[in-house]
């Protein structure tokens, strides 16, 4: 009877537990979708060689933002009324944005050694009321994290991740790439190890990737996998559908591509209607987050057409 009873009070608490990490799943999930407008910022080592995606080991003193300045962006993004900002820490090539123990390729090896661009885009844009949130790559061609992850691989992202995750304070969320939808394979206990890893280190911090909608699987399952959804616009056109119910963020660019390119300064931007109508207005009333990505020149600043640009935004939208 003594054991019946013991088992009782074990499962009971369970659900209990089980009910308090759902209800605070739920409270964090309307916080995020509350901050409505956000900031993607694609600037990387694909930034100084007019690629998407940049080869691997291209000499990292070819990362030279020599007018580098975090707060022109968070004022930028402030002008635009965001509240949220997500930056590239890590891209499919492998260079990291901060001084990682896990590699030289990163930016302790540029240019601008002695920086620490994760540093000087957190501390900018908290200053601001604009809250840093990261982009990461599982993907490292630097690293040879391609096609199957091998043991040693979890243990090297593991690495990259604690450094992300304490060392810059607190991180709303974190937005995988690279996982199943370029060069790696996806393998559910994979994602299941990390994300419990992530959870450990953070909490609170919600976790998604822009690759388990397109995995095929129904939404209602998708969801228990991960804490929202996000839609990459530019892939075919891929938008949250009407009257969607799940947490969820969708990204255009404001530029014709993610990362900065020569042609940028002088081509023509997305509109202030296009941007505030045909974007803001509808995604608010489908439950999902706009992030908006605008790209850093080489030096390490907005160009002056993104900049008038956003505070043109900001004059129009009324959150």
């Amino acid at each position: 009877m003594k054991n019946v009873k013991l088992l009782l009070v074990v499962v009971l608490t369970i659900c209990s537990v089980l009910e308090i990490n759902a209800q605070s799943l739920k409270k964090l999930r309307k916080e995020f979708n509350e901050l409505k407008f956000g900031m993607f910022i694609h600037f990387n080592m694909g930034t100084f060689h007019e690629k998407e995606w940049v080869e691997p080991r291209r000499d990292p003193l070819s990362f030279n933002p020599a007018k580098l300045d975090c707060n022109q962006w968070a004022d930028a993004a402030k002008s635009a009324k965001m509240k949220y900002a997500v930056l590239t820490t890590k891209h499919h090539d492998g260079f990291c944005l901060w001084d990682s123990q896990t590699t030289t390729y990163d930016v302790a090896s540029s240019a601008i050694q002695g920086r620490d661009v994760v540093k000087e885009f957190c501390d900018a844009f908290r200053s601001r009321g604009v809250e840093p949130h990261f982009y990461f790559s599982i993907w490292d061609r630097q690293m040879g994290i391609d096609k199957d992850i091998t043991p040693e691989d979890i243990v090297l992202i593991k690495a990259q991740l604690k450094e992300l995750l304490t060392n810059y304070g607190k991180i709303r969320t974190i937005t995988f790439d690279g996982w199943g939808n370029c060069g790696t394979q996806y393998v559910q206990a994979d994602q299941d190890e990390i994300y419990d890893y992530i959870k450990s280190l953070q909490p609170e911090i919600l976790i998604t990737d822009h690759y388990q909608l397109r995995r095929g699987l129904p939404r209602d399952s998708v969801y228990k996998i991960i804490d929202f959804f996000h839609y990459e616009e530019p892939w075919n056109d891929e938008w949250a559908p009407p009257k969607n119910k799940y947490a969820a963020q969708q990204g255009p660019c404001i530029q014709s591509q993610w990362f900065w390119k020569l042609k940028f300064p002088q081509e023509r931007l997305m509109s202030v209607d296009n941007i505030v109508n045909r974007h803001l207005a509808i995604l608010e009333d489908r439950n999902c987050n706009f992030l908006l990505n605008c790209a850093p020149n080489r030096d390490g600043l907005m160009d002056d057409n993104v900049v008038k640009r956003l505070a043109e935004v900001g004059a129009e939208y009324k959150p």
